[in-house]
């Protein structure tokens, strides 16, 4: 594999290839360039002075990337959108997707990134959003490691179906992280920390114009750490290059190329615990654990590699069109080797297995191009976007090997010496190709009625072959053109409204390595969603409102016969809240509340299923954090912050034979920012679980339960200049 082995090789490398090719775009206009150029950077300046997404001004956004539809108002957009800032995460002393997304009542925690997988994974209103649902900068990022957060500015949460956007998507919602783009003025950060029980970090973040005249400028984020995890016996490492490169080849035509590498090792992983409520062996009570214990083996890893670069422009062509398209190429490889932990009884006696892989491979190839026209009919606005989207995903992977290692107790975990498994070669690939041509337009017909109506002709070419497949060769595609209209009226100024109905297109769920058809990729299928919802703003809080009901196929492990398959419907209504904004100059509160009823209907070959609650999904959930600025007390510089997270019960198998329990969790911070020399310095303190309570985090089926986190600590101390 190709590796370059100094940071400034990355950016030597974006640079060349971006500016070599615009070496002779200068002209004899070079003087009123430069000019409007100036005027470019000032406005540019004035924006970054009162940046959207800061602790300023609560953390409010006012803008989130709509797919093709690019960067729109989120007032004036009839979907469920919700920003998180890299101030925000960064504030709570985030570092995974999870924890940055704590604040956010509309998600809740599928996957850690802990584990054998290395991969965060969410649920958006009780279902997957990931895959073909993650997103950089609006381009296709599917992820099977883990998503470094250190060169991400934003994290948008698209709730509910998108395919009208995305085509081929995540039913429950899709994930964009917005990258950290080059600076007008010169940018400089220096921050160094601990968080994970004992993992040391430093971040190096830096921007600014490269040439004189400001055309060309860049964003570099250097990071490394190092240390043991709050698992004893577990060690992290993991480094990240990243570069963003923008050139003004025209007042009117930006081009811009990025790039980054990242490195992970991790050993001694969680472990995951087995429970059988079908065969008696209940959800036990986390209280019997102890978070912070290796229930499985020190020598269980995972690493991977991730390279992902692309390219990109846009112009406006004149006052009514405007070109943009970009492009990414991603590249990846994972291996691990974990242990599983299964209850034989209620007494916290367990088997312990062991579980290796051949080296997974995954490459990724998406981009878009798209058309934007701002023009009128009549007394009818129109801002009309048409275009192509579509990314390639080509993925490999062998038979996991398992070998039974013995008995254990959760009392006195059994060491044992590491397996010598003979991993064989890969033997299963997958292709898949989605293409979609989309035309939308947003129709605005006086200061209170608009809508926003669009077409999606979607295709999935799919095939999956290999001696290690259940079912040999499996290939199919399919076509299908979804629709979706939405009417908004704004009664005041400062409410929005609205009402819309889409169709999404869902691609099939994978069988878990467990399961009798390991590995089979189910058919795609069409949902619906009908969603009615308000924002407003009230003072200096934004708040919004939606209702949702979402008709999807049911897809699950039949116990009978231990294979993943289709049987009936799944739906899901529900009601959700969320408050961002400042409610005193001092008092900042970022949170809400999800009240949803999920369930399965329509079950043909297994009626036991219907009514019941679909694995996982918890039907309540809650999030509030706030923040208190000292000034008060004549300390200005001294922040206080807490939370607190409310996870309902959820059912741990198709039957809901038991659940897991609700939960609730605290955490608290001090962050104090004083000057120093003229530029700003900031120690930041959070501690997470503030009460050390023990709590079951998730379950996925094919994998068991996962313990939550104990009482962390992060600590950060920040240069800014």
């Amino acid at each position: 594999m190709f590796k370059i082995t100094h940071p400034g090789h990355w950016i030597s490398l974006v640079a060349a290839s971006l500016v070599l090719p615009l070496a002779h775009a200068e002209d004899a206009e070079e003087e009123e360039r430069n000019e409007k150029l100036e005027l470019s950077t000032m406005q540019i300046g004035a924006q970054q002075e009162q940046s959207e997404g800061s602790a300023q001004s609560g953390y409010r956004t006012s803008t989130a990337t709509a797919g093709p539809l690019g960067k729109v108002p989120l007032k004036d957009t009839p979907y469920s959108l919700n920003v998180t800032s890299r101030e925000l995460f960064e504030n709570r002393g985030a570092h995974t997707v999870s924890q940055a997304l704590k604040t956010n009542p509309t998600v809740s925690t599928l996957a850690e990134s802990n584990t054998y997988s290395g991969l965060s994974r969410v649920m958006i209103r009780g279902f997957t959003a990931g895959d073909q649902g993650d997103f950089r900068d609006g381009v296709v990022d599917r992820s099977f490691t883990f998503v470094p957060l250190e060169n991400v500015e934003r994290i948008e949460v698209l709730n509910g179906l998108s395919s009208f956007l995305y085509g081929f998507t995540s039913l429950g919602g899709s994930l964009n992280y917005v990258s950290k783009q080059p600076t007008a003025a010169p940018l400089a950060s220096l921050a160094v920390g601990r968080y994970g029980g004992g993992i040391d970090y430093q971040h190096v973040d830096l921007g600014g114009p490269i040439d004189q005249a400001g055309r060309l400028s860049y964003r570099l984020n250097l990071y490394d750490e190092s240390g043991d995890t709050y698992v004893e016996g577990s060690h992290q490492e993991r480094s990240l290059v990243s570069g963003v490169l923008s050139y003004q080849l025209t007042p009117d035509t930006r081009v811009f190329a990025d790039i980054w590498y990242q490195d992970l090792d991790m050993r001694g992983l969680q472990t995951y615990i087995n429970v059988n409520p079908a065969g008696g062996i209940k959800v036990p009570s986390a209280r019997h654990f102890d978070a912070e214990t290796q229930y499985g083996q020190d020598w269980s890893y995972n690493k991977s590699h991730k390279t992902l670069s692309g390219i990109g422009f846009e112009s406006n062509l004149n006052e009514v069109f405007t070109l943009r398209s970009s492009f990414r190429y991603g590249n990846m490889w994972r291996a691990y080797q974990y242990t599983t932990a299964t209850l034989t009884d209620n007494d916290g006696n367990y088997r312990e297995t062991a579980r290796g892989s051949t080296r997974q491979t995954e490459r990724t190839y998406s981009g878009f191009a798209l058309l934007d026209a701002n023009f009128r009919t009549g007394f009818i606005g129109h801002k009309l976007t048409m275009g192509f989207t579509g990314h390639k995903y080509q993925y490999t992977r062998g038979n996991d090997v398992t070998t039974a290692l013995g008995m254990s107790t959760i009392d006195a975990p059994t060491t044992y010496a590491r397996p010598i498994q003979n991993i064989g070669p890969t033997n299963v690939w997958y292709k898949q190709f989605y293409r979609n041509w989309v035309i939308g337009d947003r129709l605005e017909f006086n200061d209170a009625w608009s809508a926003v109506i669009g077409f999606n002709r979607a295709e999935i070419r799919q095939k999956t072959w290999g001696s290690g497949t259940s079912l040999g060769t499996a290939k199919y595609t399919q076509r299908k053109t979804t629709p979706s209209y939405s009417l908004i009226y704004k009664p005041i100024p400062t409410l929005t409204t609205y009402v819309t109905y889409m169709e999404g297109l869902v691609n099939g769920g994978s069988a878990p390595a467990t399961a009798a058809n390991a590995y089979e990729i189910l058919s795609p299928s069409k949902s619906e969603q009908y969603e009615i919802g308000a924002k407003a703003t009230v003072g200096r809080m934004d708040l919004t409102l939606a209702l949702f009901h979402i008709d999807k196929v049911n897809e699950y492990t039949d116990p009978a016969d231990n294979t993943y398959k289709k049987d009936g419907r799944e739906v899901h209504k529900g009601i959700e809240f969320t408050a961002t904004g400042k409610l005193t100059d001092n008092l900042t509160l970022v949170g809400g509340y999800t009240l949803m009823t999920a369930e399965v209907t329509k079950a043909k070959n297994n009626k036991s299923l219907e009514g019941n609650i679909p694995v996982n999904v918890p039907e309540k959930q809650g999030r509030l954090y706030v923040e208190y600025n000292l000034s008060q007390l004549q300390l200005p510089d001294v922040t206080l912050s807490g939370a607190a997270n409310y996870s309902g019960r959820r059912p741990v198998d198709a039957a809901n034979n038991d659940y897991l329990h609700s939960s609730t969790t605290y955490d608290a911070g001090i962050r104090y920012q004083p000057e120093f020399a003229g530029h700003r310095l900031t120690f930041n303190l959070f501690v997470n679980n503030l009460f050390d309570k023990d709590y079951w985090s998730y379950y996925r089926t094919g994998d068991g339960l996962l313990l939550g986190a104990p009482r962390m600590t992060s600590f950060t101390a920040k240069l800014d200049w």
